[in-house]
């Protein structure tokens, strides 16, 4: 009987053999028609669901990572002046930043305010800050960093150094590898610069600090020399003095007048000759 078996069975596969032409069975699509015909569902491979399941995680991944870099990108805000131009500036908090010409701030819209208050700065500026002891406010420089709760300060941020004007309350005046910070009071200056490499407390007042934003300068015996910076740095000209007078001192104040109103009276007073050299902002 077996015998039998084996030689139909093997007489059908050399039917087959003769017949069959390679590629002209598609096995998917007689697979579809048998599973039809049957009711039979084909199930997905293993391996096809898994690369399925692995694209869309990296899908997820990468929309995950898009969204938590673009919702962590900072929303800087910056204002710059020109030179010559004063700007007054409000922040989010209030605090009221009166900027000089020839400077620039910026802060980051998305954290300012969220635990401390932050902002970046190059030139010279005067702040009036908003006070709020949960929320210290700083303001950066290259080289320092100020910090206060609420007070009024001035910061003169120039290459290589900044210089710091406290007119009310206290701050915290960092730079550079101090160990400590500096607390500095109403009244009281400082400085820093990469050639000393540490924080110096200014001793002499300089009653033209906030010239710049009164439009007032004053003057109480004051050296001739110290006279011609102050002048230089207010009016942004370089003047010269055509006349040796090592010893000559000027007590005078002078309420937004233009500068050659103010060396007519300086020569006339001192019998010497300041003459204004180019502007320095051209």
């Amino acid at each position: 009987m077996n015998n039998e078996q084996d030689d139909r069975f093997e007489k059908r596969l050399r039917f087959v053999a003769r017949r069959y032409k390679e590629g002209s069975l598609d096995t998917d699509k007689a697979w579809e028609r048998f599973a039809s015909r049957q009711g039979i569902r084909r199930k997905v491979s293993f391996r096809r669901y898994w690369m399925a399941a692995a694209s869309a995680m990296l899908l997820l991944v990468g929309f995950g990572t898009l969204y938590m870099t673009e919702r962590n990108k900072p929303e800087w805000v910056s204002v710059v002046t020109a030179p010559g131009q004063l700007k007054d500036v409000y922040l989010p908090d209030s605090t009221l930043v009166a900027m000089a010409g020839g400077s620039t701030l910026r802060y980051d819209a998305k954290i300012y305010g969220k635990e401390r208050r932050v902002v970046e700065m190059t030139g010279k500026a005067f702040f009036q800050v908003k006070r709020n002891e949960a929320r210290p406010f700083s303001a950066h420089t290259a080289l320092t960093e100020v910090t206060v709760l609420g007070t009024s300060f001035q910061v003169n941020e120039q290459p290589g150094s900044t210089e710091v004007n406290v007119v009310t309350g206290k701050v915290c005046f960092t730079a550079g590898k101090e160990p400590e910070p500096v607390i500095l009071t109403a009244g009281m200056s400082a400085s820093y610069s990469n050639e000393k490499k540490e924080i110096e407390i200014l001793t002499e007042e300089n009653p033209n600090n906030l010239s710049w934003k009164t439009k007032q300068l004053r003057f109480n015996d004051t050296p001739l020399d110290k006279v011609i910076e102050d002048l230089n740095d207010y009016y942004h000209v370089k003047i010269t003095n055509k006349v040796d007078s090592p010893d000559s001192r000027l007590t005078a104040t002078f309420n937004d007048l233009p500068l050659d109103e103010v060396l007519m009276v300086i020569n006339q007073t001192l019998d010497i000759r300041l003459v204004p050299g180019a502007d320095k902002r051209k």
